[in-house]
């Protein structure tokens, strides 16, 4: 039975990353085919607000990395440096488990 679990989790992962991989292709298609000034235009409509809800985020420091949180729905938001910084730290499961934390109490009503 742990040969099956095992597999699936496997399996699981497989899937998650030709989604995330189809997507990532999919936005670099999208990116392509806008003009300069049509990205703009959406960075300023679209920037700093919320994927899910479109309310305005606010940002939040964990422990050296800056978190964008939105307080309409718990959603939230990391750019390429804060996302680099957990990566590459030194301890990434003190800063993994912070974050975690954080989302966990973000997500309390």
């Amino acid at each position: 039975m742990t040969n099956d679990k095992k597999a699936s989790r496997t399996e699981d992962e497989y899937f998650a990353r030709e989604d995330a991989e189809r997507l990532r292709k999919l936005h670099a298609d999208e990116m392509a085919r806008l003009t300069a000034s049509q990205r703009e235009a959406l960075k300023k409509t679209h920037g700093g607000r919320c994927a899910n809800c479109g309310a305005l985020m606010v940002p939040e420091q964990i422990e050296g990395a800056t978190i964008l949180h939105c307080p309409n729905c718990g959603g939230a938001f990391l750019d390429r440096p804060t996302w680099e910084f957990i990566h590459a730290h030194a301890e990434p499961h003190t800063v993994m488990g912070s974050v975690l934390n954080w989302f966990k109490s973000a997500n309390k009503p």
